[in-house]
């Protein structure tokens, strides 16, 4: 996954799927660490992504320092149990003011 820059952000972890609407609702992106030792998970929204014109890369208007602040989740777990919808509402809110254009609009 790169920036429009073409500078590397990360890489696809996971999905996290929306359990109301069975959809994907973010891609886990892993950051730093070596040989995933290290490693730090930064939730996405799917609605922000672009794909290159050969669909080959995904490509998400930020910097890398607007990554490294982002919130963050566990190896596996997107929220604890009952709290996708908090967790969702930080997630978004911090994406909602920190991409330099949304992919939808």
């Amino acid at each position: 996954m790169v920036n429009a820059k073409n500078e590397s952000l990360g890489s696809v972890h996971d999905l996290i799927m929306d359990p109301k609407t069975g959809k994907i609702a973010y891609l886990s992106i892993a950051r730093g660490g070596v040989f995933g030792i290290g490693q730090s998970f930064v939730p996405v929204p799917w609605d922000d992504f672009k794909t290159t014109q050969n669909v080959g890369l995904l490509v998400l208007d930020t910097t890398k320092a607007v990554m490294d602040a982002a919130p963050t989740v566990t190896y596996h777990q997107f929220s604890p149990p009952g709290q996708f919808d908090q967790e969702s509402q930080k997630v978004d809110a911090y994406w909602k003011t920190n991409l330099t254009n949304k992919a939808g609009g």
